[in-house]
């Protein structure tokens, strides 16, 4: 490994008033040198669009990667062939790649617009093309393709095995390419190629060939069993009980009031408002009832009831408001999912009786500490009352897994698999379709899937739990049979045997 690698930064301003920002470093003993610009669209092959802070988080990167003796996805620094009259036209591909997204955005392309979370990742993958960015669109041939891929690969390996610390531009740490992320990135490849196509710029797709595919093992997705299931929403209700683990039973009428208040859901703060108390008393009254206060109500049994009974996606649960929960004159309550990744993702989800009363439930926690609960306010809220992070939907989670899985050892039963949002999603979709009668038609309604692959895939897992009773039924007829055989007459050894005619 090279010594510790630094870089310098340098800005400067143009004729046409935009900044250029050059990034230097040093890589395996030599200079190496890159230019990001301010204009959005330049054609170099940068992307343009740059700012200081983005353009020194990048060159942070950078040196990160030569740090660790890797070389980093280095964007070519010779500009495209001068023109000629008859293809003079001809944009290089960060220019095609960027009017390509837009045309998408705006619908152009396709047969509707896609939408803003298809565009993020659709830039996302584009950023991983930069090392295309200055060669001319009728300049990109396979071999070309072959060695965009190969260095893809390589370089992912290589950042896996070095352990490389990688930084999105926000400073959130970035994984390596993995091969399915690899395969996104080639796919966008050949989706803008075909474009280009179609546009007469090229006479064929170099990346259509079956030398840019890129296996990618299935992931091994789990889903809970149905009493795994009652484990866990058993131990989220248990964790937003503040007296789970200690006495309920007050010893007054200051510890009777305490303890109705605190299992309304405020908080000690509130309560000594409240009753008139030293915040000291309050706090000693919870003490003797062995109460769990410090964290405050975080609606961990509403979070895992709508994965679970509803089987919602986690960005949905997130941006999902009070408003958007609809309960009729006879109690039938339907969530309203109109924020998703997905066309069909925009949805009614009919909602089950207990997970109407976890909702209502929390909806009235809400109210009694005083928080946000008109229309626009966040159904399930973080402690401060803004949007619900993926990250603490993911710790909630974990922490009733983890209390599920601690009973059910303790009743000499094995953990639960790891758990994760889509798990619950996956464990919703299995249950629907037992209880729906495997009507995968509204089971898909109710997910928002238009591509019923991922339900006939739970589908498929259900079909097979269902044969685990193979091993049993074999048993059983084998003990049948040698119940037959024992059940046959002996033969005197006297009695001569029927020769054959």
């Amino acid at each position: 490994m090279s010594g510790q690698a630094k870089g310098s930064f340098e800005s400067r301003v143009l004729t046409d008033g935009s900044k250029s920002f050059h990034l230097r470093f040093q890589l395996a003993g030599k200079r190496a040198t890159v230019v990001l610009h301010e204009r959005p669209g330049c054609p170099c092959g940068c992307g343009g669009g740059w700012e200081e802070a983005t353009a020194r988080a990048e060159l942070s990167e950078l040196v990160t990667w030569a740090r660790v003796g890797l070389r980093p996805l280095l964007r070519p620094t010779r500009g495209p062939t001068s023109f000629s009259e008859e293809n003079g036209a001809v944009p290089t591909f960060a220019e095609y790649a960027a009017w390509w997204l837009e045309a998408k955005i705006a619908g152009v392309l396709g047969d509707h617009p896609i939408s803003e979370n298809t565009a993020k990742d659709y830039r996302t993958r584009l950023g991983h093309l930069a090392y295309l960015g200055a060669y001319r669109v009728d300049e990109i041939d396979a071999a070309l393709c072959l060695e965009l891929k190969a260095h893809l690969l390589a370089q992912a390996r290589e950042a896996i095995e070095a352990g490389a610390d990688l930084r999105e531009r926000s400073g959130r740490r970035r994984r390596p390419l993995g091969p399915s992320m690899i395969r996104k990135v080639l796919g966008a490849l050949r989706s803008i190629l075909e474009d280009a196509v179609e546009d007469g710029l090229l006479e064929r797709n170099p990346a259509q060939s079956r030398r840019m595919r890129v296996a990618v093992p299935k992931p091994k997705r789990s889903y809970l069993e149905i009493d795994e299931m009652a484990y866990l929403l058993d131990a989220a209700t248990d964790q937003d009980d503040p007296f789970a683990g200690g006495d309920p039973s007050p010893g007054g009428p200051s510890a009777a009031a305490v303890a109705r208040l605190t299992a309304q859901g405020l908080r000690p703060r509130q309560v000594a408002e409240r009753l008139g108390l030293s915040a000291a008393t309050v706090t000693h009254h919870l003490r003797r009832l062995g109460a769990e206060t410090g964290r405050g109500y975080a609606g961990r049994r509403v979070v895992c009831e709508l994965l679970g009974r509803a089987g919602v996606r986690v960005g949905e649960l997130c941006e999902a408001r009070v408003e958007d929960l609809r309960v009729d004159a006879e109690g039938t309550a339907r969530l309203r999912i109109g924020d998703s990744k997905t066309e069909a993702g925009r949805r009614l989800v009919e909602l089950s009786p207990e997970l109407t009363a976890a909702a209502l439930s929390h909806l009235d926690r809400l109210r009694a500490q005083g928080r946000p609960s008109g229309p626009g306010a966040y159904l399930v809220p973080g402690l401060r009352d803004g949007r619900l992070s993926r990250r603490r939907v993911g710790q909630i989670l974990a922490e009733a897994a983890r209390l599920a899985s601690e009973r059910l050892a303790a009743r000499g039963m094995a953990p639960l698999p790891h758990t994760t949002p889509h798990t619950l999603r996956r464990t919703y979709i299995s249950i629907a379709l037992i209880a729906n009668q495997f009507d995968l038609k509204f089971v898909m309604a109710q997910v928002g899937h238009a591509d019923s692959s991922m339900t006939m895939d739970v589908y498929a897992q259900l079909e097979q739990r269902a044969k685990r009773s193979h091993g049993a039924n074999f048993d059983r007829l084998l003990a049948e049979a040698r119940e037959r055989v024992a059940a046959l007459p002996l033969r005197s050894a006297s009695t001569p045997s029927e020769e054959p005619i």
